[in-house]
């Protein structure tokens, strides 16, 4: 399965997730930046769902940033995969390091996207939405946020992902709800996509400035 580009991904998840939406639990869809945004934009505004923005940032090993160990969510609290940890010979002062220089782009991005904070969580319903998943630790943080902040049922979306992700979210979200799930040896979520091109920080503003002008940004 390829998708044209994000938009298409959004268009197509939104038709499975409608099933899953109830407006009794006061839903809404938080996007991963950069590459979840216009994903969560087209679901928000297909299904006629506040959305806004969840930043967690990836922790990658010191000599290649690209392969990922975990994450960290904004409020500084690390999700780590144990064995690689392990295995890389990793000790706390270096992934402390790691996880501060991460937390500084977090704050960065929550004063560029976020500029009224976020949104009440409290006995909601979170669509945590990205446009796929390698690892799993960006999500997996953005879920552990979102309960911590009060959030009832956690849901992770995403249009494509490794084969067998599912059981890697079952402490953290109550559903998880991928379109492709990927049986490629060598995975990677741009695989799926023709278009693919990094967003920038102008892009998601773009979008940010849109869903506030129809009206379904929140706060």
């Amino acid at each position: 399965m390829t998708f044209k580009d994000r938009e298409e991904a959004g268009f197509l998840l939104a038709d499975v997730l409608k099933e899953e939406v109830s407006v009794r639990s006061n839903p809404i869809v938080l996007a991963i930046p950069r590459g979840g945004v216009p994903v969560a934009y087209v679901i928000s505004k297909e299904l006629k769902l506040p959305m806004s923005i969840i930043i967690v940032r990836k922790l990658g090993l010191p000599w290649n940033e690209e392969a990922g160990f975990g994450a960290v969510d904004p409020d500084g609290s690390t999700y780590l995969d144990k064995d690689i940890v392990n295995s890389a010979k990793l000790d706390a002062e270096q992934i402390r390091e790691l996880a501060e220089k991460e937390l500084y782009e977090i704050k960065r991005r929550e004063g560029l996207f976020l500029s009224s904070g976020y949104p009440d969580f409290r006995d909601r319903t979170v669509f945590i939405v990205d446009d796929g998943i390698a690892t799993g630790y960006t999500a997996i943080a953005a879920a552990g946020f979102s309960k911590r902040r009060g959030a009832e049922e956690v849901i992770i979306a995403v249009p494509v992902c490794p084969k067998d992700s599912e059981s890697k979210f079952k402490e953290v979200a109550g559903k998880f709800l991928c379109l492709h799930q990927a049986s490629e040896f060598s995975f990677a979520v741009g695989m799926f996509y023709r278009d693919f091109h990094q967003l920038s920080d102008n892009e998601v503003l773009s979008y940010i400035k849109r869903a506030k002008e129809e009206g379904f940004f929140e706060p």
